[in-house]
């Protein structure tokens, strides 16, 4: 039987400066133990402290052969709760009693198999099929999905019974991690729910919430890169920042799905940025760098060093950011605004016709 509670210590800091990095890895078990045999990784988690988030797909022997593995040479284990393929990967407001069993069942299995995770990590992203939706709307099918948001029925059930779960997650002896679209922190910033409910989201009470501030972009004007404007811009409202892309190379990645390779300059370049922020940064992902061997080069970054975003880039998504501020104040206070023009105009009508009443009398 595995006491949960021992698996909440937090690994010490490698040195002064260096930010605690947990990969993300898409690998599944055989797979995974394949990359673990190789004399080189294994030795470089456990010497820099590295943690690894594994995705928690299949809940067989061999990922808790992988699982027991990491545990011996003390990495310290996330478990990147996900949904099997056919039932959508993340979690969001429509799954969330699918996210509520996932949970249990994978706890279950963790007792049974006597292994030990560090934290419970919860993505949390829009449907795909919303998403696909979107990509084939126009204007005015964006304007209208974004006033019914308002009425998002699933939103409060949702949040609830995801906040009752973090509560569960913390009762059996885990920390819990989330990782978050950066516009959640407009969305909190302008102290409404409405980009959640029209992006079918929520905002969660995590330990430690990540907001995915990948600069690989699929967009050939930007060259394919943020240029580390993302992390520039959300990280002071960040808890854990996660930078990226970096596939691996034979391997159909779920998350990372349409978004092309950093080289290692831009790797660098976000790393120094997203330190400047956190101690705390997730890396998409471990078995892109072990295929690329770009992992012992992470050991000779100078911490110290200055990142520097590129400036057109931070200025564009400054003024994105500030685009988005504008329209959800404007959601948030339209309907107080249409209230007060109402009384406004009330107002005017009444005093005109006082005063023609008034002029009546005179005449």
């Amino acid at each position: 039987m595995v006491d949960p509670l021992a698996t909440t210590t937090e690994p010490a800091r490698p040195g002064f400066g260096r930010p605690q990095l947990i990969f993300f890895c898409e690998l599944e078990g055989p797979e995974l133990r394949e990359m673990l045999a190789d004399d080189r990784v294994l030795p470089t988690l456990s010497a820099c402290s590295y943690g690894v988030a594994i995705a928690m797909r299949k809940l067989d022997a061999t990922t808790a052969e992988v699982v027991r593995l990491l545990n011996s040479h003390q990495i310290p284990v996330i478990a990147w709760l996900l949904l099997p393929p056919g039932e959508g990967f993340w979690f969001h407001l429509q799954n969330y009693p699918q996210a509520v069993e996932r949970y249990r069942i994978f706890h279950t299995w963790a007792r049974a198999a006597g292994i030990q995770f560090q934290a419970v990590g919860l993505d949390i992203e829009p449907p795909t099929s919303e998403l696909d939706r979107i990509q084939r709307w126009g204007v005015r099918d964006l304007v209208r999905r974004i006033w019914l948001a308002r009425e998002n029925a699933l939103f409060a059930s949702a949040r609830a019974a995801y906040t009752e779960l973090i509560a569960e997650i913390h009762h059996d002896g885990y920390e819990v991690h989330t990782y978050q679209l950066p516009i959640l922190a407009d969305d909190r910033r302008a102290g409404t729910t409405l980009a959640q409910r029209a992006l079918d989201i929520v905002d969660l009470p995590a330990d430690v919430e990540v907001l995915m501030c990948y600069s690989s972009a699929p967009l050939d004007t930007l060259g394919n890169d943020l240029g580390g404007a993302l992390i520039t811009s959300y990280g002071p409202a960040a808890d854990g920042i996660g930078v990226g892309t970096l596939s691996g190379l034979s391997v159909r990645d779920s998350s990372s799905e349409g978004l092309p390779a950093l080289p290692w300059d831009a790797l660098e370049r976000d790393l120094l940025l997203a330190a400047r922020h956190t101690d705390t940064i997730y890396v998409y992902s471990l078995e892109g760098y072990v295929e690329r061997e770009l992992l012992p080069r992470l050991a000779t970054i100078d911490w110290d060093a200055e990142g520097r975003a590129i400036l057109w880039k931070r200025g564009l998504v400054g003024t994105v950011r500030a685009l988005i501020l504008a329209w959800l104040l404007s959601a948030r206070f339209s309907r107080l605004l249409f209230a007060w023009l109402g009384w406004g105009l009330f107002i005017i009508l009444f005093a005109r016709q006082a005063r023609a009443a008034m002029q009546r009398r005179n005449g």
